[in-house]
This record gives C-alpha cells, structure tokens and sequence, in this order.
C-alpha cells in the first residue's frame, strides 16, 4: 500500500512524465522534392527566397533561389507560392545614415501573391516563375 503523502509524490512523477512525452509527440510532416526556375523580366532572379504557404495552416516550406533555380523540399497539396528578393541601399546622410532593404519583387508575387502551385507525392514537382517587375 502507497502512503497518501507518496501517492502525490507518484502523481506529480505521472504528470511531469505526461509533459515530456506531450511535448515530443508531434506529427512528423512528408515532404517530396520540389525544383524549379524563376526569372524576373525574363532574366533569371540573381538571388531571392521561394515560400511554399498552406493557407489553412500558415505551415511554410522556404527556399533559397540562387542564379534563378530552386530546389528542395515541400509538403504535399495546393500551395500558395510567395517570392521576394531583397536589395540593400545606404540612405540618408550623416547622423540619419542606414540601410534600407527594397524588395525587387511587386507584392503580387509575394504579399498579394496569386500564385498556387501543387506538390504531389508522386511528382514531377518543376516549377517555373515568369515574373515581371512592372
């Protein structure tokens, strides 16, 4: 028989324990391999940043554009496809001096992005991006 005084001691070890294996049991997500190109006024985006949004979830898969490719992973299903690619400029004078970043891509390929793209399990996942700065 436990003594009432080590039941608790026994209920808090139960408790504490719940936590850590609450903690650690998430939902491992599949992703399958997603490429492509993108090319800004027909010249391929220098460097950038590709985002594969779910809408429903907020869950973003990011990747790196570099001399106009991509490549690497993303989960399944209709994604909303969101592409920036900043440029930094010192402004100012003097005391106000500092730098600013300008994003090269117009918002309706990133903040007002209409783009959707599907990633499928089974693939192929080529992607190819025409924007245009104007």
């Amino acid at each position: 028989m436990i003594p009432i005084r080590g039941l608790g001691r026994c209920a808090c070890f139960v408790l504490i324990l719940g936590g850590f294996v609450g903690c650690g049991g998430g939902q491992t997500v599949k992703t399958f391999p997603v490429e492509g190109t993108v090319t800004l006024d027909k010249k391929p985006l220098e460097k950038g940043t590709i985002y594969f949004k779910t809408v429903e979830t907020g869950a973003l898969d990011t990747l790196d554009i570099r001399d106009g490719k991509f490549h690497g992973q993303a989960s399944e299903g209709q994604r909303r496809v969101e592409i920036v690619s900043y440029e930094t400029k010192i402004m100012g004078t003097g005391a106000m001096k500092g730098e600013v970043q300008f994003n090269l891509i117009p918002p309706k390929y990133n903040s007002e992005s209409k783009l959707t793209e599907t990633v499928k399990p089974g693939g192929p996942n080529q992607f190819t991006f025409d924007l245009a700065s104007k």
